[in-house]
């Protein structure tokens, strides 16, 4: 039988809430298999000037930004706590699947560890089904209710 390890955990976060409690979830994971967090959050500036006004779009990214930075911060301090490895992956893309599917072949990502709201309501529109049909690996979906 094949060993199971997840020494590379992929953790996409945003700027909401539940990013927090994915946070937790994969430090739990990679406490208890030596692994390393790969934290990846995504700059959405694009998106949102394409729905709102450039200098609303502006003033929300700042708000987005701050709940991001603060939601990263959780992860590193948490994690240095915990004696967990952590890489920070920023990227600036509105291609986010994509551009996670690229993330993990390039880790060798055992394990993704990710938040979903709108995995119930919603599944077939998702960036949670996307990284589940690429193949990549296990992907540990966390919601509101978990």
């Amino acid at each position: 039988m094949e060993e199971i390890a997840y020494k590379n955990i992929l953790v996409p976060i945003d700027e909401k809430q539940l990013s927090k409690r994915v946070i937790d979830h994969a430090l739990h994971v990679a406490d208890k298999e030596a692994g390393k967090l790969i934290i990846v959050y995504v700059e959405r500036k694009k998106t949102l000037e394409c729905i709102f006004p450039k200098e609303l779009a502006e003033k929300m990214m700042v708000i987005v930004k701050e709940n991001i930075e603060a939601n990263m911060n959780y992860a590193l301090e948490n994690a240095k706590r915990s004696g967990v490895e952590i890489e920070k992956i920023i990227l600036d893309n509105d291609d986010i699947a994509k551009d996670l599917i690229r993330v993990a072949e390039e880790n060798s990502v055992n394990l993704t560890v990710m938040g979903s709201e709108s995995l119930r309501t919603d599944p077939f529109g998702s960036i949670t089904r996307w990284l589940i049909a690429a193949d990549i690996g296990p992907v540990l979906v966390i919601t509101d209710e978990d």
